[in-house]
């Protein structure tokens, strides 16, 4: 049975929180954003505000729409206040887990016994989240994309426990927010987005701590084939330190070899953690770095990074995670690829790319690069 969603919390403020409150007040919705302090509160009303502000001057939204979401909003300081009459509460507080599982049994106890109860975290398990809240069946991952209000893509995670109403009204509450949602059908770390891309980094970051090639010769060459930001500069603006602290999480949940690299290892050992203390892999002192695309390396083959995220896209599809054409459409759409892996290696031979990953994963020693087995035993079901 479909469940009509009129009526939202969020809960937490921050950077997603305020996004996400942005978009449900957009689609309709009534919103009551809380957070625990007033500091929080008001700094995340005066983002969404300076936001509508400027749809309005691009005129993407009428003076009336931006009246209309204004009085769809409401703030508070009161949990219960927040969570009484929700019928879909979602959560976006800092990625601990222990945090995330207090704070929903404490939604599980709140809001009403029917309300949905979905996390917007990036990778941890939906599973582990709903562990001490009563009707699993109700609880869902809802994955948006930063800045939200700029990002199309949300992902839906079913949990162990997550009924099909609850994905499936969870899906329907994200289009009527505007976006495009992509089902994930199983559990599992980094979702879609996350896990394609996390090889990607055991790929480059091999190669930088072999001394095959330097950071900003890798990064030249990204750039000069038209991305905005090369691997390792985008790894400083993100923080050394966040970017650590997830290696070491993938690590834990998906295998060994997602360990922090050594280069990276060095740079949080010293407390160079990139943008954020002016210096990482790049001097950040004076601004965004320069970097010189004539430096770009001639020993890495761009053509190696695509056929390690089609390898990962593999044995989402084997894992039973996500279809072919999602896993395309999440990674379009959450990474600004003109086209998704499977799409894209569709002109190359499949021995070819196994032959490829095979040796990769030989002379980097990083097992993760092994092609799936889905490639050799069942390579039809990977194309649509």
């Amino acid at each position: 049975m479909k469940k009509e969603i009129s009526n939202v919390a969020v809960i937490g403020a921050g950077d997603m929180g305020h996004g996400i409150a942005q978009a449900a007040i957009l689609g309709g919705l009534t919103v009551y954003l809380y957070d625990v302090n007033k500091e929080s509160i008001d700094r995340g009303v005066n983002r969404i505000n300076q936001s509508l502000e400027k749809l309005r001057k691009k005129e993407k939204i009428s003076e009336e729409e931006l009246n209309e979401a204004r009085s769809n909003l409401h703030p508070t300081l009161d949990f219960k206040e927040a969570l009484s009459s929700a019928s879909f509460v979602f959560e976006a507080v800092p990625e601990i887990l222990d945090l995330k599982q207090k704070l929903f049994k404490q939604m599980g106890e709140v809001a009403p016994k029917t309300a949905i109860l979905a996390s917007n975290t990036s990778n941890m398990s939906i599973t582990k989240i709903a562990e001490h809240v009563q009707n699993k069946d109700r609880v869902v991952g809802v994955h948006f994309f930063n800045p939200v209000i700029l990002m199309e893509l949300v992902e839906v995670i079913r949990g162990s426990e997550t009924s099909d109403e609850t994905i499936q009204t969870a899906y329907d509450l994200c289009l009527k927010m505007n976006k495009t949602p992509v089902r994930v059908e199983k559990d599992s770390p980094g979702f879609i987005v996350n896990r394609v891309n996390a090889p990607v980094s055991v790929f480059i970051e091999a190669i930088a701590d072999a001394g095959i090639a330097e950071p900003e010769e890798i990064d030249a060459l990204i750039k000069s084939h038209g991305k905005p930001m090369g691997h390792f500069e985008l790894m400083d603006y993100v923080g050394l330190d966040i970017v650590y602290d997830s290696c070491q999480y993938n690590k834990e949940v998906l295998h060994p070899n997602y360990a922090p690299s050594r280069l990276l290892t060095e740079k949080v050992d010293k407390g160079d953690l990139g943008k954020k203390t002016g210096k990482g892999f790049y001097d950040w002192s004076n601004g965004r770095p320069s970097i010189d695309l004539n430096k770009k390396t001639d020993k890495i083959e761009l053509n190696d990074i695509l056929f390690v995220k089609l390898n990962e896209a593999a044995k989402l599809v084997e894992e039973g995670v996500a279809t072919p054409k999602d896993i395309d459409l999440a990674m379009v759409l959450g990474t600004g690829d003109t086209v998704g892996p499977i799409e894209s290696s569709r002109g190359f031979a499949l021995s070819f790319i196994t032959k490829r990953l095979e040796s990769l994963s030989e002379e980097l020693n990083k097992t993760v690069l092994k092609p799936a087995g889905i490639l050799y035993k069942k390579p039809e079901s990977i194309f649509y």
